[in-house]
């Protein structure tokens, strides 16, 4: 797991200068990878590695554009899957337990964002309208050693393209979760779920 939040967050902050531009959900997804990488670049954080309040602040600016990137609504009923949304949690929980999710994926790619990467290189490859609410935006991920076919899963809704699943090497980021929250969920409520997620959200 902490292998594919890896390779996810590398494609979220570098893009490759030799990638073709694309029209529709390639261009969504680059347009907040450059936003990323601007800020990750920006002189005012040269030093926010050792500096908490200039960290913070960083950490601040990566949300704002972390928060436009994923459709966090979908991914996380589809994270609990309709048994479980509909059976399992009551509306007020569904509504508490998008919020402490997306939360907690984004904090996620957050902290993986701000430690950095190994000059990794993401190439954008392709895209395909499956449907004129969905589509399928193929990339690559290249280290010195690796190459890794990395698929963006993507949502339209309202003339915005979100991304509701990543599938890196054969594996889906929502299967992955989806996994461990039915097998939390077999002996645990939905509000211990909920309460575990907020304990490991800063």
């Amino acid at each position: 797991m902490k292998r594919l939040i890896k390779i996810i967050t590398l494609l979220l902050v570098i893009s490759s200068p030799a990638s073709v531009l694309w029209a529709g959900p390639m261009d969504m997804l680059k347009v907040p990878i450059q936003g990323v990488v601007s800020i990750l670049n920006d002189p005012q954080f040269k030093n926010a590695a050792s500096a908490p309040d200039i960290k913070k602040i960083q950490r601040e600016k990566l949300w704002q554009v972390m928060d436009g990137i994923f459709d966090y609504t979908f991914i996380s009923k589809s994270t609990l899957g309709r048994f479980h949304w509909e059976k399992t949690f009551s509306p007020a929980q569904q509504d508490e337990f998008v919020a402490v999710f997306s939360k907690f994926l984004g904090n996620t790619y957050i902290d993986k964002i701000q430690e950095g990467y190994q000059n990794e290189t993401v190439n954008f490859l392709s895209e395909e309208i499956i449907s004129p609410t969905k589509a399928l935006v193929k990339t690559s991920i290249t280290g010195q050693k690796t190459q890794v076919p990395v698929d963006y899963l993507m949502r339209g809704k309202d003339g915005q393209w979100n991304i509701y699943d990543v599938n890196i090497e054969g594996v889906s980021l929502v299967q992955n979760y989806r996994s461990q929250f039915n097998s939390f969920l077999l002996n645990n409520s939905a509000e211990k779920l909920i309460d575990q997620l907020k304990s490991k959200i800063k």
